[in-house]
């Protein structure tokens, strides 16, 4: 993965400034009429806890009034992938692992995407995966399995979202455009004919003013944050007089945790986080936003074993595949490299023998910081475990307490009336 991010800190601690602490109570409010679900893809309890232990105070999800825990299981098994929890997740039904937007019969089910523009609210989706990643493709398509990437593709285009951002294109281009695609079709100039503003950048997106807008980017210094893409979609879909449905997806944070690398889940943690502000922010001032936020699933079972380490990550200036860029190939200058990007200048005969002998040097590097943090990995997958929430708005206090992730998308849909769903 390239890192897009510098400052492994800054982020969440602009966003501990932003966010006030939140009163207990709203008090009276007016019913919702619009909501932001936001999803730390892999992001169990403990991820929340380790960042909140490297800043010193709450994150700016923990200062939402309401919290609860989220039960994850899939139709046929206690660990659910991506793909069967973005389908309950938008459906309210369980499905199995692969599986998007169709039952284990293969029936399809209706999201709370569609239910919301059958009522005439507009709806966005953003993620930091591919928009044909299988949190997305939840909320966009209906398929039997999450590796129909074409077909994801072609169902995101023509969902009729007002705003659709993510990373990567190539499923949306034909390979004679250096894509994906099989069928020729070019989905990028069909969307732009349908009425979509396409941007590739950071500054693209800044500048964008149409009322539907579709963002396909690449890592390096033009892509833009999580934050960045919340505040250009917030304006856009607040437009609607009816509401919005939004969903935001920090998705890195379970690619790091199947790597058990800490600073990348750190890093993607904090930027959900920022999102999160920036989503407060506007649901503050708004006053008729539910926002919640949770996770699909936990990956890798993180546990934090000496909280008085974690403090080493406010040195490490980038993440283990970037310095292990920087090393020779003979690996002799790994002490001069830890030293200067990773704030580390006293490592031990068996910290320089793990990296030395790593097959690759980024995990070597990355057991070694895991373990000087104080912070230790029980798995390299997804689990059981149940999922933090917390709750925002109008609406809120129906997500106290302990709950399966079917009843997301149900609770959202009473609070936004949009009638019993699913049906």
């Amino acid at each position: 993965m390239v890192c897009r991010r510098v400052g492994i800190v800054s982020a969440v601690l602009l966003a501990c400034l932003v966010v006030l602490a939140l009163p207990a109570s709203a008090g009276a409010q007016p019913p919702a009429e619009s909501a932001i679900l936001l999803i730390g893809d892999g992001m169990g309890p403990v991820h929340v806890q380790i960042g909140h232990t490297i800043v010193g105070q709450p994150l700016a999800m923990e200062k939402m009034p309401v919290s609860g825990l989220v039960a994850t299981h899939q139709a046929d098994g206690s660990v659910t992938d991506s793909a069967a929890a973005a389908t309950a997740l938008a459906t309210g039904h369980k499905t199995k692992n692969g599986m998007l937007g169709v039952a284990p019969d293969g029936q399809r089910l209706e999201n709370i995407f569609e239910r919301a523009r059958a009522l005439g609210k507009s709806t966005g989706v953003i993620t930091t995966d591919s928009l044909t990643g299988a949190t997305p493709a939840g909320f966009t398509s209906h398929v039997d399995s999450r590796g129909k990437r074409a077909e994801i593709a072609l169902q995101t285009a023509r969902s009729g979202s007002e705003v659709m951002l993510g990373f990567w294109k190539g499923d949306f281009l034909p390979k004679t455009d250096g894509g994906e695609r099989e069928d020729g079709r070019d989905l990028i100039a069909e969307m732009q004919k349908a009425g979509y503003q396409v941007v590739y950048t950071k500054t693209q997106l800044k500048a964008a003013t149409d009322k539907r807008i579709a963002g396909f980017f690449d890592d390096g210094p033009e892509a833009p944050q999580l934050a960045d893409m919340v505040e250009k979609a917030l304006p856009v879909l607040s437009q609607n007089p009816k509401g919005f449905v939004l969903m935001v997806e920090s998705a890195r944070i379970d690619w790091s945790s199947h790597e058990n690398e800490l600073v990348g889940s750190v890093r993607a943690t904090f930027e959900l986080d920022g999102a999160v502000a920036a989503v407060m922010g506007f649901a503050r001032e708004q006053g008729r936003t539910l926002v919640v936020t949770t996770a699909d699933h936990e990956t890798g079972r993180p546990r934090i074993d000496d909280a008085s380490k974690l403090g080493l990550m406010r040195d490490l200036k980038t993440e283990p595949a970037e310095i292990a860029k920087r090393l020779n190939t003979d690996r002799t200058n790994i002490g001069q490299v830890m030293r200067e990007y990773a704030g580390i200048s006293d490592l031990t005969e068996a910290d320089l023998k793990e990296i030395r002998q790593a097959t690759e040097a980024a995990a070597g590097i990355a057991k070694v910081i895991s373990a000087r943090a104080g912070v230790s990995w029980h798995s390299t997958g997804h689990t059981e475990s149940r999922v933090p929430l917390f709750a925002f708005g109008p609406g809120a206090d129906r997500f106290s307490g302990e709950m399966d992730n079917t009843d997301i998308p149900k609770r959202i849909a009473e609070a936004i009336g949009l009638g019993a769903f699913p049906k």
